[in-house]
């Protein structure tokens, strides 16, 4: 059967080839269109089309290698405008047909065909975000199908070589190429930031190698071992690379696998898969929010579900951001502004932060939780596993500490009278007294001392976030009468 469907897939290409030529075409580097055999048949003669079908018997006859043959046949024909004129797909990475590609499409559709229908599924979330990123890059759109082959479109995806995410970046490639990679965050598993550093890291190995078959080599098995390859057999050819075997099982079939993937991910229904349920695409609001916040704390100022958050950022691993610094993150479209309301009201008691505990000798969950006034069975939601008894000497815990209310001194520059001052709500230009901040202070609860809303601090200081420090000066409108 696979040199039955090779059979019909090369009359294809072959008729598609002559189409190219009456019409003046060179091959090129235009992307390859997929044509229909009915419509690559249009307008040869009886005794053309039986000359090309022997032609194509002859060469299935001779073909010598399952995986790879020393035969093939490069698909190329109309231009990508008349082919989407004419309703045909088409492609901007070169696609080849040989035996190894065949091998690959039957698998799909038999084998593998219940995980396809899932990738099938989720290219749809984050497909168009991949290729609006490639496009930015310069860089083929159709490379989205090297996530497709990688990963089947999981962010959460983990290899046995321990590489992670939608492009299966190993962590020194990933921190190669931009990615934050500790124990809160792993980058690798952010849709938009892995696929940045994917293009980019294709680019370099395209830049290197001069071919998309080398460049998804490489990308698969190292661009050390293709150099080796490409030196020890003098070419730079991916098929005769393959078929002498001077590349790994796996590298030799990640390129027909590739062209496999997206020959069906163009036409699922051309090779039986029908009725798809796409995702939606990814779409969101992006926030900043201090060092060690928790995940669910942004989750209620959003007004959202705290697994609509953790969807959106999950390369967040601790359900808190990393301490020490201010960090992007993403939340549902349209709660943007929402959130940035809200947080700068949420009292301090009620803001989870988060610290980061290196166990020493002698430690115990019980000392540990006196430490940082917390109950063990706090530390033990937020570290699952941890086991009292097998603490490590340099384990990472991380403790949960609700934020204590602070203590307020009054303000220096306010001098009170028998009738208390009432601070209203008004716009800038009326009288004010200035306050400076002490250790401990926020935003919330300067605003609640002097019964105005965090929000109209923040827009009479013009303060883009509720963050403050000590010794800075908060301006506050009053009405004295």
């Amino acid at each position: 059967m696979r040199r039955a469907g090779r059979l019909a897939l090369m009359i294809v290409a072959v008729a598609v080839l002559a189409m190219g030529c009456a019409t003046g075409r060179s091959g090129g580097a235009d992307p390859e269109p997929a044509v229909s055999g009915v419509e690559a048949g249009a307008g040869l003669g009886e005794d053309s089309l039986s000359l090309i079908i022997a032609e194509v018997e002859e060469s299935a006859d001779s073909a010598t290698g399952l995986e790879v043959e020393a035969e093939m046949l490069e698909v190329s024909g109309a231009s990508r405008p008349d082919a989407a004129r004419r309703g045909i797909p088409t492609w901007d990475i070169p696609i080849t047909m040989n035996d190894a590609v065949e091998s690959w499409l039957e698998y799909f559709q038999r084998d593998g065909r219940e995980n396809f229908e899932v990738y099938l599924q989720r290219a749809g979330r984050y497909e168009p975000m991949m290729r609006a990123i490639l496009q930015d890059a310069g860089l083929p759109e159709d490379l989205v199908y090297m996530s497709l082959i990688e990963s089947g479109f999981s962010p959460r995806a983990y290899s046995r070589a321990r590489a992670v995410g939608l492009w299966q970046f190993i962590a020194s490639t990933g921190r190669l190429y931009g990615l934050q990679i500790s124990y809160w965050v792993d980058e690798r598993r952010d849709p938009i930031l892995a696929t940045k550093a994917a293009a980019a890291h294709l680019k370099d190995l395209y830049t290197e190698f001069g071919s998309w078959y080398l460049a998804a080599a490489a990308y698969n098995g190292g661009a050390n071992r293709v150099r080796r390859s490409v030196r020890r057999a003098g070419t730079d050819d991916f098929w005769t690379l393959a078929r002498r075997r001077h590349l790994r099982r796996e590298t030799r079939n990640y390129v027909p696998k590739l062209i496999a993937a997206a020959l069906i991910a163009k036409q699922p229904a051309h090779y039986g898969f029908f009725n798809i349920e796409t995702a939606v695409p990814m779409a969101y609001d992006v926030v900043q929010v201090p060092d060690a916040t928790s995940l669910d704390v942004i989750a209620n100022a959003a007004e959202v579900p705290v697994a609509q958050v953790m969807e959106l950022n999950p390369q967040i691993l601790r359900g808190v951001t990393p301490p020490g610094q201010r960090y992007s993150l993403r939340v549902p479209p349209g709660t943007g502004h929402r959130f940035a309301l809200n947080y700068a009201g949420i009292p301090s008691s009620e803001r989870v932060t988060w610290v980061q505990h290196v166990v020493r000798r002698g430690d115990t969950l019980s000392q540990i939780a006196r430490l940082y006034g917390v109950s063990v069975s706090a530390i033990r939601a937020a570290n699952p596993g941890v086991r009292a008894r097998q603490l490590r000497i340099g384990q990472h815990l991380v403790i949960p500490r609700a934020g204590r209310l602070p203590r307020y001194t009054s303000a220096p520059t306010v001098r009170r009278s028998t009738t208390p001052v009432r601070v209203t709500a008004r716009p800038p230009g009326g009288p004010y007294i200035t306050y400076r901040v002490q250790a401990g202070d926020s935003l919330w609860a300067i605003a609640k001392r002097y019964d105005v809303t965090a929000r109209d601090l923040m827009v009479w200081n013009g303060l883009a976030t509720s963050r403050i420090y000590p010794g800075d000066e908060v301006r506050i409108y009053v009405d004295l009468n």
